[in-house]
């Protein structure tokens, strides 16, 4: 009989136990919910140089750019998986449909009676839980689960009454799970003994899975999904968009704090994610000049622990020990605490992937210029200033030294007129001169997707700033257009695009008799 092993993708308790039941079956082949067509970018999650968070990336080579993400933290049981296999040398693949086939899929757009029902069914098993919310429902019922067999069947039933709640599985579900089930066929054809195989999944597929003899898809079905052109790649990925609040279907709420329960996992000491947040919330508090001793900090694990069992937990969850850092660290106020909270459950830590690493082109050279202009710090989710000196530093042995910030300019300009959301010019006057430039630098995962979508204009970023300026060119309808072209490209150091735009600006110019035209090209210039 083939394995299931039913999983939350961001679940510690999920990777942790995973781990274990692949050393316990001697598995030989690991199935994993995934696309398909990405089985290559496994490969990189072994680089001793990748850094969790971080996500598939697959979108249209062709626009309207369409993307589809798959994110993984150093908790996803996906990740574990497929470094358990490779540290074992066991073969790992992903079976769900490629992305190009989900990028092919019609835009979804929900009615607000179909959404009522989802959120109908987790409330209704929140009710009988007793709990405030699916969040801690989850947490408390298995997410401190301490036994292997006991989260497997306890994942593989939730995901059961799932489905019994919700009566009828989309059109969407059906489709994944006869494509899954076709994978799982294959293998047991290609030799693979079923008690060797494990399919990893998210736990309301487990139950449509374990038919997957009657439900597998065939030949003629496979190539009847309809496909569109998709490349893909990988890049870093945050705490903060690994969190439901910025906007990941399968996130959870508090991502760096659940990373401190791995840390318990993995440090088999299952209250030390309770320690670790309420020490992290009084550091916090004491770093921004709010006094809390440490006996405020053991009263407030003595009234989680107390909290948790009034609530018939044995380990604290997060509504517990926020209640307790609100009471006992707050004065009773959560505003008291609020940046502490969000700094301890959420975090600000961006992941990383070595240079090379399955990028495009432009995103190597966006990479390459901001090691070349040490701007590596600017790299992070907290918005940070940079005030730029654009005069030659007289003091320096090399051009380079001497013409940093002007270099800095010219890049910041380019991501800015490309539409990259991380640099924000600020305003600001001078009296005699140009030479200053402040900037606001915050790096996100749409800014990584904005640069990945400006790879339809070139492979460089200087190349899509010229393709840009150019097009702009090319379908400007007046000369105060051209002009702005003009700025843009001066500011962005481009002396060619500079040229080539004024000398459409000139013949433009020939039959221009508009005085309104006329006085903005004038004041742009």
């Amino acid at each position: 009989m083939v394995n299931f092993f039913g999983i939350r993708h961001l679940s510690p308790a999920g990777a942790y136990h995973l781990c274990s039941f692949l050393e316990e079956k001697k598995t030989k082949l690991v199935l994993i919910e995934g696309p398909s067509d990405l089985n290559e970018q496994m490969k990189y999650f072994m680089h001793p140089e990748t850094k969790p968070p971080i996500a598939m990336l697959a979108y249209t080579k062709k626009a309207p750019i369409r993307t589809i993400l798959y994110p993984y933290a150093q908790y996803s049981p996906e990740y574990q998986a497929i470094r358990w296999c490779k540290e074992n040398q066991v073969l790992c693949q992903f079976i769900d449909l490629p992305s190009e086939v989900f990028l092919a899929f019609p835009e979804k757009e929900p009615q607000q009676e179909q959404k009522e029902e989802q959120w109908n069914v987790y409330e209704q098993l929140d009710r009988q839980s007793g709990e405030d919310g699916h969040e801690t429902f989850w947490e408390r019922t298995l997410e401190h689960t301490q036994d292997t067999i006991a989260y497997q069947q306890g994942t593989a039933l939730f995901g059961k009454n799932l489905r019994e709640l919700e009566g009828q599985e989309t059109a969407e579900t059906l489709v994944r799970e006869a494509f899954m089930g076709r994978k799982i066929a294959d293998a047991i054809n290609a030799g693979f003994a079923e008690e060797e195989i494990v399919v990893v999944t998210g736990a309301y597929h487990v139950e449509g899975l374990k038919c997957f003899r009657e439900v597998q898809m065939t030949d003629k079905q496979i190539k009847a999904l309809p496909r569109v052109e998709a490349s893909h790649t990988l890049m870093p990925y945050s705490y903060y968009r690994l969190s439901s609040r910025g906007g990941y279907g399968a996130g959870n709420k508090a991502p760096a704090y659940y990373s401190l329960i791995w840390e318990s996992f993995l440090q088999k000491q299952p209250f030390l994610a309770v320690y670790h947040y309420l020490a992290q919330i009084a550091e916090f508090q004491r770093g921004h000049g709010n006094p809390v001793s440490s006996a405020e900090v053991i009263e407030a694990v003595r009234l989680a622990n107390a909290l948790a069992g009034l609530r018939n937990g044995t380990i604290p969850v997060l509504r517990d020990l926020r209640d307790a850092a609100i009471t006992c660290l707050g004065k009773g106020s959560f505003s008291n605490i609020s940046l502490a909270v969000a700094h301890t459950e959420i975090g600000s830590f961006i992941g990383s992937l070595p240079e090379g690493v399955s990028r495009t082109s432009i995103q190597e050279d966006f990479y390459h210029q901001i090691k070349q202009l040490k701007l590596e710090k600017y790299l992070d989710m907290v918005a940070k200033d940079l005030k730029l000196d654009l005069r030659e530093k007289r003091n320096v042995v090399s051009e380079k030294s001497a013409f940093l910030d002007l270099y800095r300019s010219f890049f910041l300009h380019r991501l800015f007129v490309l539409g990259i959301s991380a640099v924000q010019k600020q305003t600001i006057h001078q009296e005699s001169g140009t030479w200053s430039e402040h900037w606001i630098l915050r790096w996100t995962t749409e800014a990584e997707i904005e640069l990945v979508e400006a790879t339809l204009k070139g492979d460089t970023i200087e190349q899509a700033v010229s393709f840009d300026m150019k097009e702009r060119v090319e379908t400007a309808t007046g000369m105060k257009e051209i002009a702005q072209v003009i700025e843009d490209a001066f500011v962005c150091g481009m002396e060619a695009t500079v040229s080539y735009a004024s000398t459409a600006m000139q013949a433009m110019a020939i039959d221009t008799i508009a005085v309104e035209d006329l006085a903005g090209t004038v004041a742009r210039l």
